[in-house]
């Protein structure tokens, strides 16, 4: 198989949907396939755009194709990595009839309500991939220690980020008002956010969300003209 066509298994919802899978399997009963597959669902159908990208059927149509060209033509079609980790999620199952399995359960969950978070918080896994922005500022501007307040943290983003703001604070921002809206009961905020991002606190998320607003209205937005005196 040419590289290229080898990354539709060895990335994307295939490959995702069996590490979720090995994930569980690799936990000894820690974690149960099903609330990791929910979550997986959850997680694909948490934006707009990933919906219309790859609606969660679509998803388990892929599984059921991956399993029919498995079948036919073998495991030697498939990259090396992507037949190794099938391998040691399926038991002894055959391949094919181990992807069709996992089609069908996500084709179930997909009909029932979505999982809520006090029934199934977030995994760290699920966090990571809801709220990308709060691990990387945390990982680049809070860990190391080099800056003695959260303030001074954002402050130091803000000028190291300025003048190209746009993308980079749009994206932190959305981060951290969506956990401000989802979780807005310090319980529910430590359960499924703080034990994965231990920097996060609902005040620490308003301030950045209002110092970065504070830089764009100052630094960005078109001041008014005066007009010609009368």
């Amino acid at each position: 198989m040419i590289s290229h066509t080898g990354t539709l298994f060895n990335d994307g919802p295939v490959r995702r949907v069996v590490e979720t899978a090995l994930r569980a399997r690799q936990s000894q009963g820690v974690l149960d396939l099903d609330d990791e597959l929910r979550r997986f669902v959850r997680t694909a159908c948490a934006a707009d755009t990933s919906r219309w990208l790859l609606p969660v059927a679509s998803v388990a149509a892929l599984l059921d194709h991956t399993a029919d060209l498995l079948r036919s033509e073998g495991p030697a079609f498939f990259p090396r990595t992507f037949t190794e980790r099938l391998d040691a999620v399926r038991d002894g199952v055959p391949g094919d009839e181990y992807l069709r399995e996992l089609a069908g359960l996500i084709r179930g969950i997909d009909q029932e309500p979505e999982a809520g978070f006090a029934d199934l918080p977030l995994a760290d896994w699920e966090a990571a991939a809801r709220f990308p922005e709060l691990f990387g500022f945390g990982a680049n501007w809070i860990h190391d220690g080099e800056y003695p307040s959260l303030s001074d943290s954002v402050m130091a983003f803000v000028e190291a980020e300025h003048p190209f703001c746009s993308e980079t604070f749009s994206r932190l921002v959305a981060d951290a008002q969506s956990v401000l809206v989802l979780f807005p009961r310090p319980a529910a905020l430590s359960v499924n956010v703080t034990r994965w991002v231990p920097w996060v606190s609902h005040d620490g998320l308003r301030q950045i969300i209002r110092m970065i607003d504070d830089h764009m209205r100052t630094e960005h937005s078109e001041r008014p003209t005066c007009g010609p005196s009368p």
